[in-house]
């Protein structure tokens, strides 16, 4: 359920600035969030694919969807 939850997040965040989906984050990132849950933008700095960049961009509302579903 995480993971649908972050790629619709991503499907968003992509047409919001009109590129394709993986420019914003490829299916791996997406499964390491899964995996590890970080909880703040330093944590998501330790994600493959995430850097300083991408979490600017789009880490407050990757960690706002990761917030929404408890494990």
């Amino acid at each position: 359920a995480l993971f649908d939850a972050l790629r619709a997040a991503r499907l968003a965040l992509a047409q919001d600035q009109g590129v394709p989906a993986y420019v914003v984050a490829h299916d791996r990132t997406l499964r390491e969030m899964v995996r590890a849950r970080p909880g703040s933008p330093a944590a998501l700095a330790g994600i493959p694919g995430f850097g300083p960049q991408k979490i600017d961009r789009y880490g407050a509302r990757f960690l706002e969807v990761i917030a929404a579903r408890p494990a």
